[in-house]
């Protein structure tokens, strides 16, 4: 119901704005010639209100992102996918100094069927918050990212790789 508000025959309605008496070819082509630069005006409109509509619409939500860049640079297979840039859970190990004395943070493993890979914090951080994985295709990467950088927060930092 709210989209036919936006919805405006302007050849029918130049047509019927006329005089009964005035409707003869000539004036109703005159009619249509005049409101033809309205009716471009009014086309204009519809495109930017349509995108202004989708911007709206998305958010910097991962899966709304990831839904909008799909729908922009890969409508057909949708391999675009957002991925978390942390590169491992870190397990923090506890020195004997600062082990409680009440209280043991100490964690025995039995057997070796799970071992424990120590990694430094260097390999841990990371300095991006997330990372756009985009499939080896055309895709312009200049229009990629400024499709991102519009609707991220800006506090976030992202890497686009190349899968």
């Amino acid at each position: 119901m709210k989209d036919k508000v936006f919805n405006i025959a302007f050849g029918k309605l130049a047509v019927n704005w006329l005089p009964t008496f005035e409707r003869v070819p000539f004036n109703i082509s005159f009619s249509v010639m005049l409101i033809k630069p309205l009716m471009n005006l009014y086309l204009v409109f519809l495109r930017t209100r349509k995108r202004n509509l989708i911007r709206l619409n998305t958010t910097c939500q991962k899966f709304s992102m990831q839904k909008r860049l799909n729908d922009v640079f890969d409508p057909v297979e949708r391999r675009i996918r957002i991925v978390k840039a942390v590169l491992f859970d870190a397990t923090f190990l506890y020195t004997e100094a600062e082990d409680d004395q009440w209280r043991t943070k100490t964690k025995w493993l039995f057997g070796d069927e799970n071992p424990i890979y120590i990694y430094t914090e260097a390999e841990l951080y990371s300095e991006f918050d997330f990372i756009v994985k985009i499939p080896d295709s055309d895709i312009n990467q200049i229009q990629l990212r400024a499709e991102i950088e519009y609707y991220m927060l800006q506090s976030k930092n992202y890497k686009i790789e190349i899968i």
